[in-house]
C-alpha cells in the first residue's frame, strides 16, 4: 500500500511538473513592475479611468453651463382648420373677424442665451422670420422680429447657480483625489496577488527541498533499521515524513498554479505566460511622523472632501426647500422690433417697437403645513449630516493613527521575521546533521523541520505586510514618503 502510494504520488508530481514547461513563454516579474502593469491592464484601474472621466465630464458640463449657448427653435410645419378670430385686411386696413380659417404657420427662432449666475437669471437674445399661409385664398403674410433683448428673472426664488460654483469644483477636485486613492487601491491588490503567489512558489520550493530531504532521510533510516540502531516505529515515521511531503508538493503545485492564473488574470495576460516573481528582500526604510501624515491625510484625502460636500449638499437643499416654501415671482422683460408684411422682401423694412412685460406670482395659500414640514425635514437632514461627519473625522483621524504606527513598527518586525528564519534555518541544519549520525531522534528533526518551515512562512507575510500597509499609508495621505512629494498624476491623460 505505502508503495502504490509513493508511486501515486510520484504520478502526480511528474504532471504537475511539466504543466509549467509547457507554457510556451516565462516572464520574471518584481513587484514594481507588477503594480506597473496593474496600472496599465487591469480592470480595477481601467474603472478608475472611466470614473474620473464621467466626473470630468460633468465638470465640464458645469463650466458649459455659464458660456453663451445659441439654439434654433423653429416649427417647420403649424396646419389649423377651424373657426376663429382672424385679422383680415379690407379696405386698406387690418380688421378682426370671427371665421373659418384654414392656415399654415412656419416660424423660425435663432436664440442666444446667457445664464446670470449672481442673481441665477437669464439673458436672451433672439431674431425670428414667421410665414402665415391662409389656404381660403388670403394674401401670404410675414412677420418678423430682426432683433429682441430680453432678461427672464426669478425674483425671490433658488439661485442654483450660486450653489454649483461651490459644489462642482469641490467635487471635480474630489474626483481627482478619489482617481489617485483608487490607484492606490490597485496598488494594495497587486501586492495582494503578488504575494499569494510568490508564497506558493516559496512553498513549492520548501516542498521540493522536503521531499529530497525526506527520502534521503528515509533511505538513511531504512539502513540503519536494518542494522538495528533504529526500531520500527522511527523507520515509519521517516517513511510517513515523505509521504507527507510528497502530498504537501501536489497540493503546493495545485495552488501555484491557480495563484497563477489569477495575477494573470489581474494583469490581463493570456494563458500561455508562465509567472516567475522575482521577490526582492529590500523595503524602503523610513519612519511616518504622525502628525505631518494627519496633515497630509486632512489635505489629500477624498474622504474630507467627500466630508465638505456632504454638507454642502445639505445646506444647498435646506436652501432650495426654504425658497420652494414661500412668496415667488418670476419676471421677464424684453424689448425688440418687429414688423409684418405680405411680402418677404419687406417684412424688414421699417421694424416698429415691441415691448414686454410679464410679473408672474405664486403665492401659498393652504397647504396643511406641509412646506414647513419640508423645510424642518431639510433642517434635520443638515444637523444629522453635521453630526455624522464629526463621527466620521474622529474615525478618520483615529484610522490615519492607526495605519501610520502599524507601518512604523513594521520594519522592526521583519527583521525579526528575518532573524528568525534565518535562525531557525540554521537549526535545521545542525539538527539534521545531528540525525544522520545518531545524536538526536526523529522528533527533534520533526520540531526543527516545522519551525523552520514556519519560519519561512512567517517572513514572507511580514514581507507582505510591511508592503501593504506601505500603501495603506500613501493611499490614506496621498504622499510619497520615500521622495516626500505629493503623488503625481496627469489628469490630461485620462481624457483623451
Amino acid at each position: 500500500m505505502r508503495k502504490l502510494i509513493i508511486i501515486l504520488s510520484a504520478f502526480l508530481l511528474f504532471i504537475h511538473g511539466i504543466a509549467p514547461a509547457q507554457q510556451s513563454q516565462v516572464k520574471y516579474l518584481t513587484l514594481e513592475e507588477v503594480i506597473r502593469l496593474a496600472h496599465e491592464n487591469s480592470l480595477q484601474a481601467l474603472l478608475a479611468k472611466h470614473r474620473f472621466r464621467n466626473s470630468y465630464w460633468q465638470y465640464r458640463s458645469y463650466k458649459a453651463s455659464y458660456l453663451p449657448s445659441v439654439a434654433i427653435q423653429s416649427d417647420l410645419i403649424d396646419m389649423q382648420r377651424a373657426i376663429t378670430k382672424n385679422e383680415v385686411f379690407e379696405d386698406g386696413e387690418w380688421v378682426e373677424k370671427y371665421g373659418e380659417s384654414q392656415r399654415l404657420n412656419s416660424t423660425m427662432r435663432l436664440e442666444v442665451n446667457q445664464n446670470v449666475p449672481i442673481t441665477g437669471g437669464r439673458i436672451f437674445v433672439a431674431s425670428e422670420l414667421g410665414r402665415l399661409d391662409l389656404l381660403n385664398d388670403e394674401p401670404i403674410s410675414f412677420m418678423s422680429t430682426p432683433v429682441s433683448i430680453g432678461f427672464r428673472q426669478p425674483l425671490f426664488g433658488f439661485n442654483s447657480f450660486k450653489w454649483q460654483r461651490q459644489v462642482e469644483p469641490l467635487k471635480y477636485e474630489e474626483a481627482k483625489k478619489q482617481y489617485l486613492s483608487s490607484m492606490e487601491d490597485v496598488n494594495q491588490r497587486a501586492v495582494t496577488y503578488f504575494f499569494d503567489l510568490a508564497l506558493e512558489q516559496m512553498n513549492v520550493k520548501k516542498s521540493e527541498f522536503n521531499v529530497a530531504n525526506n527520502d534521503t532521510l528515509y533511505q538513511l533510516a531504512k539502513g540503519r533499521f536494518e542494522l538495528g540502531m533504529i526500531d520500527q516505529g522511527d523507520l515509519m515515521q521517516m517513511e510517513l515524513n515523505l509521504l507527507t511531503s510528497t502530498d504537501d508538493l501536489v497540493k503546493d503545485r495545485l495552488n501555484l498554479e491557480i495563484r497563477k492564473s489569477n495575477l494573470r488574470t489581474f494583469l490581463g495576460f493570456t494563458d500561455n505566460i508562465n509567472i516567475e516573481l522575482v521577490t526582492s528582500l529590500d523595503v524602503p526604510e523610513f519612519q511616518v511622523d504622525v502628525n505631518q501624515a494627519m496633515q497630509r491625510a486632512q489635505e489629500n484625502n477624498p474622504q474630507i472632501l467627500s466630508m465638505q460636500r456632504t454638507i454642502l449638499e445639505a445646506r444647498q437643499n435646506l436652501a432650495r426647500t426654504k425658497a420652494d416654501s414661500r412668496f415667488n415671482a418670476d419676471l421677464m422683460a424684453s424689448f425688440g422690433l418687429t414688423q409684418r408684411a405680405t411680402d418677404v422682401a419687406d417684412v424688414y423694412k421699417e421694424p416698429q417697437q415691441s415691448q414686454r412685460l410679464s410679473v408672474g406670482v405664486t403665492i401659498p395659500v393652504l397647504d396643511w403645513g406641509m412646506r414647513k414640514g419640508q423645510v424642518k425635514m431639510a433642517k434635520s437632514n443638515l444637523d444629522l449630516a453635521t453630526v455624522n461627519v464629526q463621527q466620521q473625522m474622529i474615525d478618520f483621524e483615529q484610522q490615519v493613527f492607526l495605519d501610520i504606527m502599524q507601518f512604523n513598527m513594521q520594519s522592526d518586525q521583519l527583521m525579526l521575521a528575518a532573524k528568525t528564519d534565518t535562525i531557525s534555518r540554521t537549526r535545521y541544519d545542525i539538527t539534521k546533521q545531528k540525525f544522520m549520525i545518531g545524536k538526536v531522534d526523529v522528533l527533534k528533526l520533526n520540531d526543527a523541520l516545522a519551525q523552520r518551515d514556519r519560519a519561512i512562512a512567517n517572513y514572507m507575510s511580514a514581507l507582505r505586510t510591511y508592503w501593504n500597509y506601505y500603501y495603506t499609508v500613501r493611499r490614506t495621505t496621498l504622499w510619497d514618503w520615500e521622495k516626500n512629494q505629493p503623488l503625481l498624476q496627469d489628469f490630461e491623460l485620462l481624457i483623451q
